[in-house]
């Protein structure tokens, strides 16, 4: 097996200059506008001779002028089954490449090639390809001619129109299917099996689109002469053959475009393995969640992980990142003309890439896709802090690509691991009672020097509120929500005959409690009174100054965080 590790682009579009590591599964992050697209445009340009270059497709700098040269580098590398980096080719790609292929100083074996366009004054637009004899120090060798047959790239449009694929002739999904049913009558000891395989996936689809039960009935014998009935779904009900070009909706349409073609793709794999012939195909979806339910994009992502080929997504998607892995995130995100792109680097403790996947992309999935992100506690601070947010911003944290995520208790790590890997700036606002403030300094100062980036750097920063005290001996002793207070908590109890007498008895007895009385009836409610109380703030009912809302530590929070946002202060 071979896959691309390595990815430079230079001159295209919205990338100045871009240099990434590319996983087996690759997921791609960020805004909108940050060159995740473009980035896929540009290895369609390196791998496919399909699509071509227009002027502006060169890169426009600041003064107004379009780059005269972009190319675009790819390196392929040798991997075992189990994804290891080999030190040689095997014997069949040794054949394919010939004598194209260089080493890295550790003598280990790549193949690495440019792709160069370059405009001329005439306005002609010139492709060429070098090979790349030294990775490191950009190296170019002799021009190549073409690229080997063996190397394919897929592209899957985030609005693929099966319909219309399935009436052209010419589609790459038609031409697919006559691919595969062409392969499998020229070798009729390919057997049995693949096709079985297939009508375990199409089984698979089928219950994924159209629910529990639905199958491929057992007299539908996949076979080289009916290969079109891979495009056709069952249900048991009736066990009348469905096609998919009749699927109405886009979700079902989508889900089974993408997962046409990838299967398509696999079986030709598949039948090239066998024939000991080699075969790489790169397949690159664009935000393949639209459309679909997050249960099917779940399954979507799963089935195309499972596939034997490299590939790469862009997503927006929590859902679809909640089934990758934490180190095949690369985090894009623009900064003037460049665009920075992140990732976790792959000496993670394998315990915290657990607990990642286990309180982050299982259920915290937003914070991949947050432009900024504030930790607190739990629930009960996440809702009190989003009140007090909105009274200071004058809108949700969302509308600023900002989340509040809530660590469950004091497990920051795990979050400050991601955030300082992924480059996102981040604000602790913590409990300063009993060892709190030590618990949290450490962690973050274990992850600073394992990562050896530190929070500054990052414009991030720790917000401990007044010694000694927890959140609802803050909200008590140290602002002026008395009045804010009674509402959550007599809302809390509230029914809809609840009469105006009975408010005022419950108004009378709340006044009479002492602070620490009041506290301990506010740490008993807890996540109940959070929620109101954090509505409550949000619309300053009684029209309290911004200083007598929000406790000091919070608001010292909110400055930092004004600042990335571009803003002098707050409300």
């Amino acid at each position: 097996m071979i896959v691309i590790d390595r990815i430079r682009i230079n001159g295209f579009r919205s990338i100045q200059s871009l240099k990434m590591p590319l996983e087996r599964s690759t997921v791609l992050l960020g805004t909108n506008n940050c060159g995740k697209s473009t980035v896929l445009k540009a290895l369609e340009l390196a791998l496919s001779d399909e699509t071509s270059v227009a002027k502006e497709d060169f890169h426009l700098d600041a003064e107004g002028n379009f780059a005269t040269q972009l190319w675009v580098d790819v390196r392929f590398i040798p991997l075992n089954q189990e994804g290891k980096r080999l030190s040689i080719f095997d014997d069949e790609w040794h054949q394919e490449f010939g004598r194209m292929t260089s080493r890295d100083h550790y003598r280990r074996e790549y193949f690495a090639f440019r792709t160069l366009f370059k405009r001329h004054p005439d306005g002609t637009i010139e492709k060429r390809r070098f090979l790349i004899t030294h990775w490191d120090a950009e190296k170019i060798g002799f021009e190549l001619a073409g690229l080997p047959r063996s190397i394919q790239f897929v592209s899957i449009d985030a609005e693929e129109n099966l319909r219309e694929d399935l009436k052209n002739e010419n589609s790459f999904v038609s031409l697919m299917v006559k691919r595969l049913g062409s392969a499998l009558k020229e070798h009729p000891d390919y057997g049995d099996k693949p096709i079985e395989d297939l009508r375990l996936l199409l089984d698979s689809l089928c219950r994924t689109l159209e629910g529990p039960g639905t199958q491929l009935p057992e007299t539908v014998q996949l076979t080289a002469d009916n290969i079109q009935e891979f495009f056709s779904l069952v249900k048991t009900d009736s066990e009348k053959i469905i096609p998919f070009s009749t699927l109405q909706g886009k979700g079902s349409q989508k889900s089974v475009a993408i997962l046409s073609i990838v299967l398509l793709i696999d079986f030709l794999a598949k039948q090239a393995q066998l024939q000991k012939k080699p075969l790489f195909m790169l397949i690159a979806a664009e935000e393949p969640e639209i459309h679909l339910h997050p249960n099917a994009q779940r399954t979507l992502m799963s089935q195309l992980k499972a596939l034997s080929h490299q590939f790469i997504v862009s997503t927006h998607s929590p859902y679809i990142a909640s089934v990758c892995e934490p180190h095949q995130f690369r985090s894009m995100l623009r900064v003037g003309e460049n665009i920075n792109v992140r990732w976790l680097p792959q000496n993670i403790d394998p315990a915290e890439t657990r607990a990642i996947k286990r309180l982050i992309l299982r259920f915290r999935g937003e914070t991949l896709f947050a432009t900024g992100l504030i930790f607190v506690e739990g629930v009960t601070e996440e809702q009190l802090i989003r009140g007090m947010f909105q009274a200071y911003f004058g809108d949700d944290p969302s509308a600023f690509g900002i989340s509040i995520i809530g660590v469950d208790g004091k497990s920051y790590a795990p979050f400050l691991t991601l955030a300082l890997s992924l480059r996102k700036p981040f604000c602790i606002i913590s409990d300063n009672d009993g060892d709190a403030r030590h618990v949290v300094l450490k962690q973050l100062s274990d992850v600073e020097r394992r990562l050896h980036y530190s929070a500054k750097e990052n414009k991030s920063g720790v917000f401990f509120l007044s010694p000694g005290l927890a959140m609802e001996g803050e909200l008590v002793y140290k602002t002026q929500l008395k009045r804010e207070i009674f509402d959550a908590l007599w809302a809390c109890n509230a029914s809809p005959n609840t009469s105006v007498k009975s408010k005022r008895l419950q108004y009378e007895r709340m006044a009479a409690m002492t602070p620490r009385e009041l506290k301990r009836k506010l740490e008993k409610k807890k996540a109940e009174y959070s929620g109101f109380l954090g509505d409550i703030i949000a619309q300053n009912p009684y029209s309290q100054p911004i200083e007598n809302l929000l406790p000091q530590a919070i608001r010292a929070a909110f400055e930092e965080i004004s600042h990335w946002l571009g803003n002098k202060q707050g409300n």
